[in-house]
């Protein structure tokens, strides 16, 4: 087996350890809100000063990785979004759970993404959208998986031991992984996954293409296909942050208890885990810029579904078929930067987008929390997401060489 499957494995734990775990603040929303008796407003604006952070740092990881490697890197931001996440057992004031999800959770974060995807780029020139999409198959799976764990450990000891068990194990969990990381494959003597014999080879271009001449990050951001780029995905994760954050609130409102919430976030996490790996693959075949336009699809059709949804089965279904649109235009980020700039600043660069779409996608939960507050109901603002992702798809017709 080509080592290359080996990073993709460790990608998919870091990713599963810290996105599963940063995504089910959804499930201690209504504790907070119950104990403190603070506003959905302003519990609502901490996740969004979180993914702001989390964007922001992810532009310095991204460039150390280019510059230090993957395995010093991923160790650093493993500590302290365990530590950042444990910590959240001693908060009492507003002001700590902002400090937490916009300081050291969010600076652990930013190892969780942009450096997995740029050491994958790497190590593979063929079938690199199916190894992205499983790489980035880690945020769904992890939301799978620990979503219950956490609504377990709320049920059993309270939010408050619930976020120290899951501090340890996230923070223990991405750091063992980080040990198995390198950056290029010539570190262990090998070429790329599909580059024949030859130790190093051009990036992989679309069919009819030549590769993108090498560019440093300075260059790539003066040009405005890249603002242009991530404006674009800026609306998608703008969109998504909605249901990620609101989908148990919104399910509270409608009358379920906590236990058939995390159920639709387990299924929005098996959606995800679909939706990553068939558009992966479909990429490979259409490009990125495709697979992207038919994911934003999905996703806007299947949000407003879900704001109109009564029933069990109904809200399940939405649940899982947004996860599908939104998780399928995720490692369209990666091969659609990789067709239209090369690998030579892979990690610099999606760190940049990053941070850029971190800044838009934050005020996807503020909005949402806003539009509560002012209407007592969470349906408009899933409309609004559908809304946002059709204007992204629109955008994406102008990502081209």
């Amino acid at each position: 087996m080509h080592y290359g499957w080996v990073i993709v494995a460790a990608g998919l734990v870091v990713g599963a350890s810290g996105y599963g775990t940063y995504y089910t603040f959804t499930l201690f929303y209504t504790e907070l809100v119950a104990e403190f008796g603070w506003s959905r407003t302003a519990v609502s604006g901490a996740m969004s000063l979180g993914m702001m952070a989390y964007g922001f740092f992810g532009l310095p990881m991204g460039w150390c990785v280019d510059r230090f490697g993957p395995r010093g890197t991923v160790l650093a931001g493993g500590l302290l979004f365990g530590t950042g996440t444990a910590l959240g057992t001693w908060v009492d004031e507003l002001w700590q759970l902002y400090a937490l999800y916009g300081g050291v959770t969010a600076v652990g974060m930013g190892a969780a993404w942009a450096p997995l995807v740029a050491t994958v780029s790497r190590w593979f020139e063929a079938r690199r959208g199916l190894a992205i999409g499983i790489t980035v198959l880690g945020g769904s799976v992890g939301v799978f998986l620990i979503a219950p764990l956490a609504e377990t450990l709320i049920a059993a000891c309270g939010w408050r031991e619930a976020y120290l068990w899951l501090g340890l194990l996230s923070g223990g969990l991405m750091m063992g992984s980080a040990l198995l990381l390198h950056r290029d494959p010539a570190d262990r003597a090998l070429c790329p996954y599909g580059a024949g014999n030859e130790r190093t080879a051009p990036p992989q271009a679309p069919a009819g293409a030549a590769p993108p001449p090498p560019e440093g990050l300075r260059a790539i951001a003066g040009r405005f296909l890249f603002w242009h780029m991530s404006l674009a995905f800026g609306l998608w994760w703008f969109a998504g942050a909605i249901v990620y954050i609101q989908i148990a609130p919104f399910l509270a409102e409608k009358g379920f208890a906590s236990g058939f919430a995390a159920l639709a976030l387990m299924l929005f996490g098996v959606g995800n885990c679909a939706g990553r790996i068939a558009m992966g693959l479909l990429s490979d075949r259409i490009g990125g810029a495709g697979a992207f336009r038919l994911s934003m699809l999905i996703a806007a059709a299947a949000m407003s579904g879900f704001a109109l949804a009564e029933g069990q089965a109904g809200l399940l279904a939405a649940a899982f078929i947004v996860g599908f649109g939104f998780g399928g235009a995720l490692p369209q980020l990666t091969t659609i930067g990789v067709e239209l700039f090369g690998t030579a600043s892979i990690g610099a660069l999606m760190g940049a987008v990053l941070a850029l779409v971190g800044l838009i996608g934050a005020a996807g939960p503020l909005a949402s929390g806003l539009i509560y507050d002012a209407v007592q109901s969470y349906a408009p603002a899933f409309h609004l997401g559908a809304v946002v992702f059709l204007a992204g798809l629109l955008l994406s017709y102008g990502l081209r060489r």
